[in-house]
């Protein structure tokens, strides 16, 4: 049930700074997108402690939860289209994916995005030091638009840390 709050939080800290996001990019002038894709990975130092499950014992550490597997953000939109494990929804004109345990979305920017096309895939896990968000990045625009849209994930990613730090 907690799991199930998070990717609500998730959805919905997207929704509220989509707009604010938005209203960023267009006081900006960047370029166009181009063929060269970039993708970059990151994931949370520090573990996302929390009380919403217990924690596991000394287990070992698992594989991280994969990264951006496709070659191209519209590979990966097209697959995403065909599964029937994941949620489709259209967001103020972003595309965003969820997998159906709620713990995996994928956010894809409209086509008047600067960093379109782009895709920034979201996945909260467990291990045995805690909760933790990893996030990727798969961006096919200049690099400056891609660095703004990473930021700009970073940014609506720090009230979910806050809010499993919370409840722990």
């Amino acid at each position: 049930m907690r799991m199930l709050l998070i990717g609500v939080l998730m959805a919905s800290v997207l929704s509220a700074c989509s707009s604010l996001a938005r209203r960023l990019y267009e006081r900006q002038s960047l370029p166009g997108p181009t063929d060269a894709p970039t993708s970059l990975s990151t994931d949370t130092s520090s573990p996302l402690t929390s009380t919403l499950e217990p924690a596991s014992t000394a287990a070992p550490r698992p594989e991280l939860p994969g990264g951006v597997e496709f070659p191209s953000v519209a590979e990966a939109l097209a697959d995403l289209k065909t599964r029937d494990d994941v949620s489709i929804e259209v967001l103020q004109g972003w595309i965003i994916v969820r997998a159906a345990d709620g713990l995996t979305n994928w956010s894809f920017p409209p086509s008047n995005h600067p960093a379109y096309p782009a895709v920034a895939k979201r996945v909260i896990y467990r291990d045995q030091d805690g909760w933790h968000l990893k996030m990727d990045v798969l961006c096919e625009a200049e690099p400056a638009a891609c660095d703004e849209f990473v930021r700009y994930f970073e940014v609506i990613n720090a009230p979910m840390h806050q809010y499993i730090e919370q409840h722990q």
